[in-house]
């Protein structure tokens, strides 16, 4: 039975979508079986970022709607055979799947796949709420912006509320020259905050 992992945070543009796609990718050339869901109701981008934006037919509403099977609207990554993309709706809104539903379509993702990685929107409304629903481990993307980290630490609690373990912070574009000169926000400085 495979692993449900988020890739969240508070604000948007930090790289969680990056971020997913290039853990994806990493655990598929470990030979993992992967399959990358993206939560972004109404504003899709892990499919531009993967490569498969052309091969779109079906999406995640449609599945959750019954318009089709699961296995139709999975786009298999022709470079990489265990790896999956389940692409979010670009036409709906984030209404339009609840957190319910979500909870069982990771749950059948989950008998298929080594690694279910589920790319979540910015904030922490509906799309927030659908993308942590049935996670079993949360990584969240910020970058060392204080509202930024702030905005990690809110989220941090809400995973604590929604009883996920622990989540790990991945501290994107952290530019070490600048550190240096005190222009940029330490790692140690962010965790004080």
């Amino acid at each position: 039975m495979g692993e449900v992992v988020v890739v969240t945070s508070g604000k948007g543009g930090v790289g969680k979508t990056t971020t997913t796609a290039n853990l994806g990718t990493a655990l598929g050339q470990l030979g993992e079986r992967v399959c990358l869901l993206d939560a972004d109701i109404g504003l899709r981008n892990l499919d531009v970022v993967m490569g498969l934006e052309n091969r779109i037919v079906y999406d995640l509403v449609d599945v959750v709607e019954g318009y089709c099977k699961l296995r139709q609207a999975l786009i298999r990554d022709k470079r990489m055979d265990n790896l999956s993309l389940l692409p979010a709706a670009q036409t709906k809104d984030k209404t339009a799947v609840s957190p319910e539903q979500m909870r069982d379509l990771t749950a059948e993702l989950r008998e298929d796949f080594d690694y279910v990685i589920v790319d979540s929107p910015a904030g922490i409304e509906q799309g927030f709420k659908n993308a942590i629903a049935g996670a079993d481990r949360a990584l969240i993307v910020a970058t060392p912006e204080v509202s930024s980290v702030r905005d990690a630490d809110r989220i941090i609690g809400l995973l604590e509320a929604a009883e996920i373990p622990p989540a790990r912070l991945v501290i994107n574009r952290l530019r070490q020259g600048m550190v240096k000169k005190g222009d940029m926000m330490s790692v140690e400085d962010i965790i004080d905050i």
